[in-house]
């Protein structure tokens, strides 16, 4: 409309006002368009990326396939019995993090661990569990000496030695939930 209106040359009171009128109202949509209800849309979604974390690993397992896993884990010596009841096992697996003071004290290797990981996500797939929480963000799986394991060395576990010292222990334990 502006340019028109500089190539119209007119003293014309209603072509003035037209290019007027054109000009309010595409200022007026631009405006509305641009409002609170477009701006909250935006922060909406940003607040829903941003949403507080999950403190659980949300593994849906039975409570007997739980029992069954923990002895298992007794019974190929994986686990420290002595650090670790079944309760602490359920509540770690199960809990919100914060809600309990229970641990999980592994007796396994690097690489191990990693095909443990592996293997349980494989088994139970329903699960918001990532490698980084299972064993450094929840601080609740620990190793013998019952510090922390070391992320970089689980990630790149399988590049250094792709099959475990308890390969076969773990293959036996875990080929049981799939009977």
């Amino acid at each position: 409309m502006f340019s028109f209106n500089q190539t119209y040359k007119s003293s014309d009171i209603p072509i003035q006002l037209l290019v007027l009128l054109v000009f309010s109202l595409g200022v007026f949509f631009c405006l509305i368009s641009w409002g609170e209800k477009f701006k909250s849309s935006f922060s909406n979604k940003i607040r829903i990326k941003a949403a507080k974390p999950t403190a659980n690993f949300n593994l849906s397992i039975s409570d007997f396939q739980i029992n069954r896993l923990y002895n298992e884990l007794v019974r190929f010596d994986l686990i420290d019995q002595e650090e670790t009841s079944m309760e602490d096992f359920k509540n770690v697996l199960l809990k919100d993090w914060n809600s309990h003071s229970s641990k999980i004290h592994l007796k396994m290797d690097g690489p191990t661990c990693r095909e443990f990981f592996d293997a349980l996500i494989k088994t139970f797939p329903n699960n918001s569990m990532t490698l980084k929480n299972l064993f450094i963000t929840s601080g609740l799986i620990l190793r013998p000496d019952g510090k922390k394991y070391n992320y970089n060395t689980l990630k790149n576990a399988p590049t250094r030695s792709p099959i475990s010292k308890q390969h076969d222990a773990l293959k036996v334990i875990f080929k049981s939930f799939k009977s």
